[in-house]
């Protein structure tokens, strides 16, 4: 049950959608539930299961950030499927994000992030829901959107603002992926909620990061996201995920990817 392979064309999904008056996203849906991919789905098989991609259909995640790291996990969570995906951030592209931000383009120059990755991803499928929240997340305002998720991406840039992050996931008993990238290199980690020393697991009070590094290269950026795509879709299929209790670190100098445990 599930390897079974049918498929439908989206132009058919969205005849079908037009006659009976129905949102495609609502097509799409009971498509699925039917068994069947449709086209812009379909070569995600069979790495996924009918029932595995109607799982990602209805779940959603947060996207905290949307440059390098959080811009590029955006397009991949929408390009897999997961059909409910909250989008923050409160800054605007620049000619400076063009080296590693794959939403960066002269045409959103000055545009807010969030709205701007909003509309990428609604040209990918139009069947998901796609909500940009333009605005920088707080203490105040993050447990009104991590309340509303199932999971938590960590795009972010600072070491003030992922404690933050955080301690709302904890608070809110949602899974975090981390992921952080400077120059070369990359990390990923899985926090889980009851992992409350997670975040100084991964930042010791001695460690002292950088905030804001300048120098970020664009394939390291891009693999630190996939790993966490990756994470986060066996997350929501409730398979067992690879980075919790280890943080996996990739070195772009070597090409190695070092996994170090962060419990004993």
């Amino acid at each position: 049950m599930g390897r079974e392979f049918r498929f439908i064309r989206d132009a058919d999904l969205q005849t079908w959608a037009l006659e009976e008056r129905l949102s495609l996203r609502r097509v799409m849906a009971a498509t699925l539930k039917a068994g069947v991919f449709p086209e812009c789905l379909e070569r995600n098989f069979p790495s996924l299961t009918v029932q595995e991609q109607a799982r990602l259909f209805d779940a959603s995640a947060l996207v905290a950030g949307l440059g390098g790291l959080g811009g590029t996990l955006a397009v991949l969570l929408a390009r897999m499927g997961v059909g409910r995906l909250l989008l923050a951030d409160g800054d605007g592209f620049a000619p400076s994000n063009l080296n590693r931000q794959f939403l960066a383009k002269g045409r959103n120059f000055g545009h807010n992030k969030a709205r701007a990755a909003a509309e990428e991803l609604r040209d990918i499928n139009p069947a998901l829901v796609v909500v940009p929240i333009p605005h920088y997340l707080t203490p105040e305002n993050l447990p009104d959107y991590v309340d509303e998720v199932e999971i938590v991406l960590d795009g972010l840039d600072s070491v003030s603002a992922r404690r933050d992050l955080f301690a709302a996931a904890q608070e809110s008993r949602v899974p975090l992926v981390h992921g952080a990238v400077l120059g070369r290199y990359g990390q990923v980690a899985t926090v889980l909620p009851g992992d409350a020393d997670g975040f100084a697991r991964i930042y010791p009070d001695a460690l002292k990061e950088p905030e804001g590094g300048r120098e970020i290269l664009a394939p390291a950026a891009a693999l630190t996201a996939s790993l966490q795509a990756l994470e986060a879709v066996r997350l929501l299929l409730g398979q067992p995920p690879a980075y919790h209790g280890r943080l996996a670190h990739f070195d772009g100098d070597t090409g190695t990817l070092e996994i170090v445990p962060l419990w004993e």
